[in-house]
């Protein structure tokens, strides 16, 4: 093993031992921050390989962030929800017992409880919260996007706000590093939006590609309905792709201002969502035949490069 790799993997196995003696309330929030944990590792399968390269403290704070987010975003997502005021109601339901808790400072709700005291440590804006929650209202009400200035709009609150988030847990030199953030939540939301057109169409019945590009390239939604990959799609795609390749460069001066703890990290994060976008184009852009995602030994791959800094 060269020492790169060896560095690599002594990172993703560092833990720091179980505090002794611990209160119950500091149990209570291990036990929230566990589950956290798992909700990450089973959802964000890059996400949580590239979440190991954080130390312990600021892992726990990017778990609790997860987790605040992808609670909702898996009410709205269920499947066999097809009731809109069902999904609403389930969505408001956790809504609430999330602003209780914060009102509070503490929930008898193990995940609740850690997401709140984490938010409470790293001084995570209240409005910050009540932007993403109010995009998981829209994915309920909302199945398609006009334009991309619309798209964004939703972007902001489903993945710019995650990225502010991220930034205050692990710590920055300069108010600069959310404008960059923000743009690198637009950047991964766009990734998986690509890799999963199939999937939000078919599943959720969801198009998150902004209808006058669709329309400009000639497609319509029963194109996508249909899994139409004709010349038409392709070049759509090129384009897509092109943007949000632009968008991950506008996005890379961002991890220079970060807390130097948190750089590899996200910079991991940062070489692994964005290498989806070469496995669609190796795919032949065919994202209809299944998830494109990147193996293990990509994975590992692709961390080294960031700790070479290599981005492209």
């Amino acid at each position: 093993m060269g020492k790169s790799a060896a560095f690599l993997q002594k990172t993703m196995l560092y833990n720091e031992a179980p505090a002794q003696g611990r209160t119950a309330e500091a149990d209570f929030f291990a036990e929230g921050i566990e589950a956290c944990r798992l909700i990450t590792k089973c959802y964000g399968t890059s996400f949580y390989f590239a979440t190991q390269f954080f130390p312990k403290e600021m892992r726990e704070g990017i778990y609790a962030a997860y987790a605040f987010a992808r609670i909702p975003d898996e009410i709205v997502d269920e499947p066999h929800l097809t009731d809109r005021d069902e999904a609403l109601e389930k969505l408001t339901d956790w809504t609430n017992s999330w602003r209780a808790a914060t009102a509070a400072g503490e929930s008898s709700d193990a995940v609740i409880n850690a997401i709140v005291k984490t938010f409470e440590k790293y001084e995570i804006p209240i409005e910050d919260c009540e932007a993403f929650l109010r995009s998981m209202s829209m994915d309920v009400e909302k199945s398609t996007y006009a334009n991309y200035a619309e798209l964004e709009d939703y972007m902001y609150g489903s993945a710019g706000v995650i990225g502010l988030m991220v930034t205050r847990v692990v710590g920055y030199s300069s108010d600069d590093a959310f404008e960059h953030a923000k743009k690198l939540g637009y950047a991964f939301q766009l990734t998986n939006f690509l890799r999963d057109i199939c999937e939000d169409h078919d599943d959720l019945g969801r198009i998150y590609m902004p209808q006058d590009e669709m329309k400009h390239f000639g497609l319509t939604n029963r194109d996508l309905c249909y899994h139409v990959r004709d010349d038409r799609f392709v070049k759509f795609m090129k384009f897509q792709i092109a943007r949000n390749r632009k968008i991950y460069r506008e996005a890379l001066p961002g991890i220079r201002l970060l807390n130097w703890q948190g750089r590899l990290a996200v910079r991991v994060s940062y070489v692994l969502y964005k290498a989806i976008l070469g496995e669609i184009e190796r795919a032949d852009y065919n994202v209809f035949a299944g998830r494109v995602r990147t193996n293990r030994q990509q994975k590992i791959y692709l961390s080294l490069k960031a700790l070479a800094g290599v981005y492209e």
